[in-house]
């Protein structure tokens, strides 16, 4: 009789360990996961680039020396009509425009610190719905290629317009140019949905996960304010007349809203009934939408007697310090407003890679 019960029990045991490992599952099928990592990613390099287009023509003394409206003198037309008059007048510096520089994106970014948390509903003992929020908190910058045109063309501003006022009948100049950065850091929020299935039963647990998300950046981009300004006098027979203008453009980033797939996969180590550690690595794809767009504000300050002056070149620039008089300076065109120098609407891949603690209720 002993003889037989020892197998009875044993029998009842094995059958009855999976009734009561499904019972936890069934009583714990909330998971919910912490978890903190690094996402590696990259941006986007191909793109569409364009420049503003020449200007309307400007009034001067005459045909021979056209002019035209610019909106700022740091690139395309404006950089080339105040290149053309030194030309003529011999003067050697040139004010380098940011035209090449802007035919890219001109951003970098680094590897991001990710920290997250994810909610599952376990709905098979293999199947599991998830939703998760995770943030990257990376740090995207103009690249150095960028940032290196913008001192340069910051420098040629000073000793172009230094070197054409040098060259007429011009009393107390002063020049100045400055660069400001701000913007170089930011974060990204991403919120997912995937479902994770496991590959295997027990307390090891390697699975794949599928699904998708949307990318939301948060804070600025990085953004760049180039100021460049200059004063002077010209005495005439009657009386001195002074002149001042300033020309600002700043160049900034958007970045639209960014749906992604999601694949990946990972391991699940259940520690105790309730507790467990998770490995888990992800690749985000989505369709990046990033633009460079340009902003002027060209100025020009009235001034009491009104007076104009122009370079009688070809191509010409003028300077004039009051309509009055019925002339208007070069540096007069409509301003940019939003002018798309680059976009780019390429693939990006992301990748982060996590560990989790998994809490089960």
């Amino acid at each position: 009789m002993r003889k037989c019960v020892a197998p009875v029990v044993l029998a009842l045991c094995t059958l009855t360990l999976p009734a009561w490992a499904t019972a936890q599952t069934a009583d714990r099928r909330w998971r919910v996961e912490l978890v903190g990592g690094v996402a590696v990613f990259n941006m986007p390099t191909s793109g569409d680039a364009a420049l503003p287009a020449a200007g309307p023509a400007l009034p001067t003394s005459g045909p021979t020396n056209p002019s035209r409206r610019v909106p700022t003198w740091f690139l395309s037309d404006g950089a080339s009509l105040l290149n053309g008059t030194n030309a003529e007048f011999g003067v050697a510096s040139r004010l380098v425009p940011l035209d090449a520089a802007l035919g890219t994106l001109g951003l970098t970014g680094s590897n991001a610190p990710a920290f997250g948390l994810r909610v599952r509903r376990q709905m098979t003992s293999r199947v599991s719905l998830e939703l998760g929020a995770e943030l990257h908190a990376g740090s995207v910058r103009m690249s150095d290629e960028l940032l290196d045109a913008v001192d340069q063309s910051r420098a040629s501003f000073e000793a172009a317009f230094e070197g054409l006022f040098t060259s007429g009948p011009f009393a107390n100049v002063a020049v100045a140019a400055t660069s400001t950065m701000t913007g170089q850091s930011s974060r990204e929020l991403l919120v997912s949905g995937v479902v994770r299935v496991a590959l295997l039963e027990g307390p090891f647990a390697p699975y794949l996960t599928v699904g998708g998300g949307m990318i939301q950046r948060l804070g600025d981009l990085p953004r760049i304010e180039l100021v460049g300004a200059y004063q002077f006098t010209v005495a005439t027979a009657a009386t001195q007349a002074s002149f001042a203008e300033s020309d600002a453009l700043t160049m900034r980033y958007t970045q639209g809203l960014n749906l992604v797939g999601i694949v990946g996969g990972g391991f699940e180590q259940r520690l105790t009934e309730r507790v467990g550690l998770t490995v888990d690595g992800r690749v985000y794809l989505g369709r990046q939408t990033l633009s460079l767009r340009l902003d002027s504000a060209p100025q020009v300050t009235t001034r009491t007697p009104g007076a104009f002056v122009e370079s009688f070149t070809t191509p010409a620039v003028q300077f004039s310090s009051n309509p009055s008089t019925g002339r208007d300076s070069t540096l007069s065109g409509t301003p940019l407003n939003e002018f798309e120098a680059f976009g780019s609407s390429g693939l990006q891949t992301r990748i982060s890679v996590t560990a989790g603690l998994v809490i089960r209720f």
